[in-house]
């Protein structure tokens, strides 16, 4: 993993960046790391999360930022700010549901939660659309969409495990039952 900063990265960045290493990442997710944003902090790592191969042809994707300003930043409460983009696509039946921004909003809170995490300041934002096919598009009815930003201070270095636990959150927000540490799906025999 690349910094973008002319100065080296200081030791807490450092650590940021080894947790992210050596997390234990769920294999049905593609993850790829991406441009950092240059001016929201001296220091950052952004990474992008796919859930490929499953009914819907973009179930959830999106987009995981770890900011860090050495000296710490007022606003964030702490030296690092977690910033995510999780946008998935829904059965069409979904896009009635009134309580659809709270069920996504919920998912994300109990991942977070769901492991001995140290973070505070969650604040975000949750988005459902519904897009409606004319003309020549027609055919293709109604699609569903809902996008979650999200963004959070850690209380500590250990980055990978907030990924790892963000990346639980859009496994469930895609409708991707994962499989747990250590387990391997069976195979047909061919």
């Amino acid at each position: 993993m690349e910094t973008r900063s002319a100065s080296s990265p200081p030791p807490r960045f450092v650590e940021a960046l080894q947790s992210i290493r050596r997390a234990d990442f769920p294999r049905e997710i593609e993850l790829e790391e991406i441009p950092a944003p240059t001016r929201a902090a001296p220091f950052a790592v952004a990474l992008e999360a796919r859930l490929p191969g499953t009914e819907l042809p973009d179930p959830a994707s999106g987009s995981f930022i770890a900011l860090h300003e050495p000296t710490g930043h007022v606003v964030w409460d702490g030296d690092f700010r977690i910033v995510t983009v999780a946008k998935a696509e829904l059965e069409p039946e979904l896009g009635e549901d009134p309580f659809l921004a709270e069920v996504a909003w919920s998912y994300l809170v109990e991942a977070l939660d769901s492991e001995p995490l140290n973070w505070s300041a969650l604040a975000g934002t949750v988005t459902r659309t519904v897009s409606e096919s004319f003309g020549t598009l027609k055919g293709r009815g109604s699609r569903v969409g809902v996008e979650v930003r999200a963004s959070w201070t850690p209380g500590d270095t250990e980055i990978g495990e907030q990924l790892v636990a963000w990346l639980r959150f859009l496994a469930h927000l895609g409708g991707v039952e994962l499989l747990p540490p250590g387990v391997s799906p069976l195979r047909p025999r061919s």
